[in-house]
């Protein structure tokens, strides 16, 4: 019976931090840097000088700040489920919007934000997708490396 229970017992342990792992999936200190909007509905974000990009930045306590084209704005991550991420008690500043282009993709992403969006991050790429938009973001350093 011994014997048994020498053997069970770290096999329990390894399945168990094995399923433990699986279930964190997507964790918050992935979320944890500055993103830059890179592409809406599998569409390129192009912006014309001397504008500024689309993005937000997270930080430790997965509050965020950012820019949607026009104004700025501020809220709350949460996360749900490993990989559903969505923007709560979201602020915003109300300017207006001259250019069509820069209030549709204010308007896409910070309703977008607000919503549960399943987030994917690969190869430095984070995708987010609500039921009606799909925002891709880079890392603004990458993004940054790559204007040059």
């Amino acid at each position: 019976m011994k014997k048994w229970l020498l053997i069970l017992a770290p096999l329990f342990f390894l399945l168990t931090g094995c399923d433990a792992e699986l279930e964190q999936g997507f964790s918050a200190k992935n979320l944890q840097q500055s993103w830059v909007l890179t592409k809406v509905d599998g569409k390129e974000i192009t912006i014309t000088e001397p504008r500024i990009v689309p993005g937000m930045a997270v930080d430790a306590d997965l509050k965020v700040s950012g820019f949607g084209g026009c104004n700025r704005f501020f809220g709350q991550i949460e996360l749900a489920d490993g990989n559903r991420i969505r923007l709560t008690g979201m602020g915003s500043t109300k300017m207006a919007c001259i250019q069509d282009d820069q209030a549709t993709v204010e308007a896409i992403m910070t309703q977008s934000l607000q919503e549960w969006n399943n987030a994917a991050l690969e190869n430095n790429i984070l995708t987010l997708t609500s039921e009606q938009h799909i925002l891709t973001f880079t890392p603004e350093e990458i993004a940054a490396e790559d204007s040059q």
